[in-house]
């Protein structure tokens, strides 16, 4: 794809030092001396860097341009990954206190762990008071039935009653569309509360702290989150 194309030309951008080098002479030591320079930039990102190094080494192993792939024995930066950020009980308690119609959708989404585009396009006829049956994306994720945790039913139950019978939340009064939700209603909210700028992602990554400590299985908070 596209970005897949970009993401190959600026890794290829970054060695330019080699360009004017014959593969064929190229070792580890050539490929670290290059990635060292980039250490401080996130594993994921070099990581990018040392691919390209991998793929052009194995075209050129079965082009017989060379018979090892020194690529494999290049060291990235470590992978140091970051606890997911998550609503606080405080926060949780300020949204449900507000009780606007915005703030019941961000509990909605808190309390069953759903995408914020699946909870959008959730048909009414796919509501089931303790339960929605729904999802996206992948083959995982669709179809799936995902139970609402019991804080966040009445939530459900309002705007059930609401709604034209098409969608859920048809009868939502705020923006509709995703974009305009988190600009115009999702983070003035949480400025509002005073709750610090995270992302309507970081409702699924409550749900499943939640669940986690509560010991569910994992094979069964993957069901349910559609992963």
């Amino acid at each position: 794809g596209k970005k897949g194309i970009e993401s190959y030309n600026r890794a290829f951008d970054v060695f330019s030092s080699l360009h004017d080098k014959k593969f064929r002479g190229l070792k580890t030591s050539d490929f670290q001396s290059v990635i060292d320079k980039h250490m401080e930039k996130s594993h994921s990102t070099v990581s990018k860097y040392k691919q390209l190094l991998t793929q052009m080494s194995e075209w050129a192993i079965r082009e017989e341009i060379v018979s090892t792939n020194f690529a494999t024995y290049v060291r990235l930066p470590d992978n140091i990954r970051k606890e997911k950020e998550i609503f606080s009980d405080e926060d949780i308690k300020k949204i449900e206190e507000d009780n606007s119609e915005t703030a019941k959708i961000i509990l909605m989404l808190i309390y069953t762990g759903m995408r914020i585009g699946e909870l959008f396009n959730l048909p009414l006829s796919d509501y089931h008071e303790n339960y929605v049956i729904g999802g996206e994306k992948t083959e995982a994720g669709r179809n799936r039935i995902i139970p609402i945790r019991k804080e966040g039913r009445k939530h459900f139950e309002y705007f059930a009653k609401c709604s034209d019978g098409g969608l859920l939340l048809s009868g939502y009064v705020g923006a509709k569309d995703l974009t305009n939700f988190r600009r115009r209603n999702y983070y003035p909210l949480l400025s509002k509360l005073g709750i610090r700028k995270i992302s309507p992602h970081t409702t699924r990554h409550t749900y499943a702290s939640w669940a986690r400590h509560s010991g569910m299985a994992p094979e069964i908070l993957q069901k349910i989150l559609g992963h």
